[in-house]
């Protein structure tokens, strides 16, 4: 009781912030884990940190991870109802109103007159999103915990990039601090491409951004070639911009024991879509199949994978076992992370392609297993990666250094070794999420006196 009446005390004192993010357990995915975690620690640094979010009953996300919930315990949520265009979609394409919201692009179907009519509509009319009606719920609810809760400071965080405009709308009104964090481009964002947009819409979607980035006291984002993409949007912008990369969880890590199996395991975890070198994935494959046996090797995929690429994979390497978890909960998909012997990473092709960091490599580095990542050979995702020692990054091109490294690591395998990279070091330390949320700390208090 007495320890109880300390904490109520010490939370007395502590400077709130108002975090405004659309995606919140249950809620599952990459988009969520940033800010579930960052809100997870600030309290260590003085900050008390309350959420407004959408209602899990009114949002238009597929993936829903209920152990999340369990992160975020004793945050203090605010929740909100929406009007979500998604939703109808959602029914008018698969006849349910959730299995069809689209988790980044829009996919191309010819001749499916709906898909079409629908990529007008959300690259021309629903501009930057088609989440931004949900910032009428938002905005009326802020201006509310603000009064109610005595709040420091506002942090906005996208996609969807239509939360900025609320957190953009909050500082004209009521003149509050505010931090705006870029988890993705804005206009440059890869999928964006797949829209049918009018000159009209896609100048809409840059002066939206350029009032954010100008009128923002802080930009956060989540790499330093992100940070330059973003300091070229404007003028005079660059010194207010800075990079917190994402994290793992230590205590996530911690908790979660698993051990090898008998078998070679290269596993993929996340988002895999027709962007993506994923020929050049499977074609390593085969290659290195030339040299491996087909009795000890598996492939795992977990998470939102196109069901074209499963079919493509399963077509190209019939013999080989392949197993498809679909979504699967991040503690579940940091236990495959874990026992797997090798870990593939696969980056869109994109004109950005070099700001371009898988969310889950950080988890990927603590696990301590070597990684073979296709993407952008000059991209901060490969610099990263170059600084430990089992690494490999190959562009679409390099199937035969692909097949080698794959190879390289199998080796080690069928002779009893595990390769690891060291996940005591500097690097990955400081890629644990308390630190991370150590980092935003520091950039809070400039706005906030502790």
């Amino acid at each position: 009781m007495y320890f109880y009446k300390i904490v109520q005390s010490f939370n007395t004192f502590m400077k709130k912030v108002l975090i405004i993010t659309y995606y919140w357990p249950p809620s599952g995915g990459s988009g969520v884990q940033r800010w579930m975690y960052f809100a997870k620690y600030l309290s260590d640094f003085g900050i008390e940190p309350l959420v407004l979010t959408v209602s899990e009953k009114y949002a238009s996300y597929r993936q829903v991870d209920e152990k999340l919930n369990n992160e975020v315990k004793n945050i203090k949520v605010f929740k909100t109802a929406s009007f979500e265009p998604l939703k109808i979609y959602s029914l008018l394409t698969s006849g349910n109103r959730k299995k069809g919201i689209p988790q980044g692009e829009i996919k191309s179907e010819n001749g499916n007159f709906i898909v079409a009519v629908s990529k007008f509509i959300r690259g021309s009319l629903f501009v930057p999103d088609a989440r931004k009606m949900w910032n009428v719920f938002a905005f009326r609810k802020a201006k509310e915990i603000i009064k109610n809760e005595t709040i420091d400071l506002v942090i906005t965080t996208g996609p969807p990039h239509s939360t900025h405009l609320t957190g953009k709308r909050l500082k004209k009104r009521l003149g509050l601090k505010w931090i705006a964090d870029f988890r993705d481009p804005w206009s440059d964002l890869y999928y964006n491409r797949d829209l049918i947009r009018t000159k009209r819409a896609v100048n809409k979607d840059k002066r939206l951004e350029k009032k954010v980035l100008d009128t923002a006291d802080l930009i956060l984002t989540v790499g330093f070639k992100m940070k330059e993409l973003l300091a070229k949007k404007s003028t005079d912008i660059t010194d207010k911009i800075h990079f917190i990369y994402n994290g793992y969880d230590t205590v996530l890590f911690d908790r979660i024991k698993t051990e090898k199996t008998n078998d070679f395991e290269i596993s993929y975890i996340g988002l895999l879509t027709e962007n993506s070198p994923y020929k050049t994935f499977v074609q390593s494959i085969k290659l290195f199949l030339k040299k491996a046996s087909l009795d000890n090797v598996k492939l795992n995929f977990a998470g939102n994978i196109q069901q074209s690429i499963l079919e493509y994979f399963k077509n190209e390497i019939p013999a080989l076992r392949i197993n498809y978890s679909g979504y699967i909960s991040h503690e579940k998909a940091v236990g495959l992370m874990k026992q797997s012997n090798l870990l593939i990473s696969c980056l869109p092709e994109t004109e950005q392609s070099q700001i371009l960091i898988s969310g889950k490599l950080a988890e990927y580095m603590a696990t301590g297993n070597p990684i073979l990542s296709f993407g952008n050979s000059e991209g901060e995702s490969s610099l990263m990666l170059k600084k430990l020692h089992f690494t490999e990054t190959c562009t679409k091109d390099e199937i035969e250094k692909a097949s080698d490294f794959i190879f390289k690591i199998y080796e080690q395998y069928q002779k009893g070794d595990i390769l690891l990279n060291n996940p005591e070091s500097e690097l990955i330390r400081k890629l644990s999420r308390r630190e991370t949320a150590r980092q935003l700390s520091d950039f809070i208090k400039q706005f906030i006196e502790i």
